[in-house]
């Protein structure tokens, strides 16, 4: 059921985004400047493969139990600051600062890529609301990162975790 709820949820975000481009071209982002993390918004997504959820009942049930440890164990920065020459600034609360750079992809979608995402992270904007998408490999890589010994192996979850799984952080101007 919670699941259901986080879909739906998801589902909800991107036609709110969806919205403010409709019957009209996309306005060209404007990233420059500073964006602040709405953590409230921070989602995680997962879609698992119903036949190896029940070959692996453990490691479902892992995933209903730990949804919140997983979303709070994601890097969340509290501020990314983009500036004109494409880089851009991971401003974490712990002080400790991430530098990178970014490229845009069209009107609307752009990648960072830094020490944290050295593949890069997808990011979407309309110059009001700016979204980055967790890819399913670094949703993996938290999930290795909270197991004990007596929880199912990490090879698990990747067969059971889809390709369309993943996390979205909202930031706002």
């Amino acid at each position: 059921m919670k699941i259901s709820r986080f879909l739906s949820l998801i589902a909800l975000g991107l036609l709110t985004l969806s919205l403010f481009s409709c019957n009209k071209e996309p306005q060209p982002i404007v990233l420059a400047g500073t964006w602040n993390i709405d953590t409230t918004q921070t989602m995680v997504l997962i879609k698992y493969d119903a036949v190896e959820a029940e070959l692996n009942p453990v490691a479902y049930n892992f995933l209903r139990e730990n949804i919140q440890k997983i979303r709070k164990n994601l890097i969340q920065p509290d501020q990314l600051v983009f500036d004109e020459t494409n880089s851009v600034l991971f401003k974490m609360k712990s002080g400790q600062d991430f530098a990178g750079t970014y490229t845009k992809i069209d009107e609307v979608y752009f990648q960072i890529t830094n020490l944290v995402f050295p593949d890069g992270i997808l990011g979407g904007c309309d110059n009001t609301n700016l979204e980055l998408y967790y890819p399913r490999d670094y949703i993996l890589s938290v999930i290795s990162g909270i197991l004990t010994p007596q929880d199912p192996p990490i090879e698990n979850f990747d067969r059971m975790i889809t390709a369309e799984s993943g996390g979205i952080m909202l930031f706002r101007r």
